[in-house]
């Protein structure tokens, strides 16, 4: 969720309150750290990001200087080219640092995040799921986000699954299902292999709960899950890979990358 109290740029804001999918750069001009052939990395990364940008319509692109973000004390106060708290909201480390937003829910989902140099064919796809993804978008009525994904040690399936309740209401997950996401359009793998929360398990607001493959599976808190899916072993996921969450309708309600 985007603190909106805290100064930030208002094309950004803009963009934001529309729930376009959103690119995010921050770079550093004549930066003196060099890669061994003598290229400025952050120049690099920034006229990558402004080619690609035009194939990406759908998209909104934003690039700031690093070293200007201004002291206003509100959006209305910043400067053309000033980015405000923006930086320190998106968890901003060293530069070029790229990051790419999808809407979710009431706010955003971060999709990926770059630090250093990055090679244009990895930007490209990124931005080319990003794009698929927002296309398809996110429409059920159950506001709940897809906080982490575990895959199991061997075999690409899941050991658990967090689930996020983001609404002020407690939210049923029996008949929720998690589907793959095909690479090339964003769409949802209808006939893929995927993982159903068959139980009458429940997450109270602003509350995450953690499923597992067994009973005895220890979630991202070292407790052991609230639950148990039917599935998740055959997915045979890899990191990168996206995955939806549907709710009992097949509505999508959020998605990750692995």
């Amino acid at each position: 969720m985007l603190n909106e109290g805290q100064p930030v740029p208002g094309d950004f804001k803009a963009a934001y309150e529309r729930k376009a999918p959103i690119s995010v750069l921050f770079y550093e001009p004549s930066q003196g750290a060099l890669y061994p052939q003598g290229l400025d990395v952050d120049t690099m990364v920034s006229n990558y990001m402004s080619n690609l940008r035009s194939r990406y319509p759908q998209i909104e692109f934003f690039s700031y200087n690093i070293n200007n973000p201004g002291s206003a004390q509100s959006s209305k106060e910043l400067r053309p080219g000033e980015y405000g708290s923006l930086a320190a909201q998106l968890g901003v480390g060293y530069t070029p640092y790229v990051v790419m937003l999808a809407p979710q829910g009431g706010g955003y989902t971060v999709e990926n995040v770059f630090e250093g140099y990055v090679p244009p064919p990895v930007l490209s796809q990124a931005l080319f799921n990003l794009a698929a993804v927002s296309k398809g978008g996110n429409t059920s009525d159950a506001d709940v986000t897809l906080e982490k994904i575990k895959l199991t040690k061997t075999g690409g399936g899941i050991e658990y699954v967090a689930i996020k309740n983001q609404s002020k209401q407690t939210i049923g997950l029996q008949g929720f299902t998690l589907k793959p996401l095909n690479p090339h359009t964003g769409q949802v793998e209808s006939n893929a292999k995927g993982l159903l929360i068959s139980g009458k398990l429940k997450v109270g607001p602003g509350q995450t709960v953690a499923i597992g493959r067994t009973p005895n599976v220890k979630g991202p808190n070292g407790k052991k899950v609230a639950g148990t899916f039917e599935g998740g072993e055959e997915m045979s996921l890899s990191p990168g890979d996206q995955v939806a969450l549907l709710d009992s309708g097949g509505a999508v309600a959020s998605t990750i990358t692995v």
